[in-house]
Order: C-alpha cells, then structure tokens, then sequence
C-alpha cells in the first residue's frame, strides 16, 4: 500500500508567499522584499532540480565559497 506522494516543501513555501503577494499588494512595504525572495528561491530550487536530474554530483551546488562565505 502506498501512501500520498509527499509534499514538495519548497513548491508549497513559495505558493504560500505567491499567495500573501497577492493579500498584502504591491503598495506595502515588505512587498519588493517578498517578491524578490520568492524569485530568487524559485530559480534556486529550480537549478537545483535540474543540477540533480542531469546527473551531478550529489554536493550542495549552492554551498556558499571564496572570502567571507
């Protein structure tokens, strides 16, 4: 028996912000903010994705290097 397919954390973290997007509107001021964290985690995880389906190798992509990181 098989149980429901789990749920993509970050898909359902970004519709959840997509969605307060549209509540709050583009006139408040944490507006600009949310709308770049939404942007900037959807392309992440999608390079992400993508990195892992062509095959790379399984070290975080994204781990941050050179000065200060």
């Amino acid at each position: 028996m098989t149980g429901p397919a789990p749920e993509n954390q970050v898909r359902a973290a970004l519709d959840k912000a997509s969605d307060e997007m549209l509540f709050i509107g583009p006139d408040h001021p944490y507006y600009p903010l949310l709308a770049e964290l939404v942007s900037a985690v959807g392309k992440s995880w999608q390079q992400g994705y993508e990195h892992g389906r062509r095959g790379g190798p399984h070290t975080n992509p994204y781990a941050w290097t050179g000065a200060g990181g």
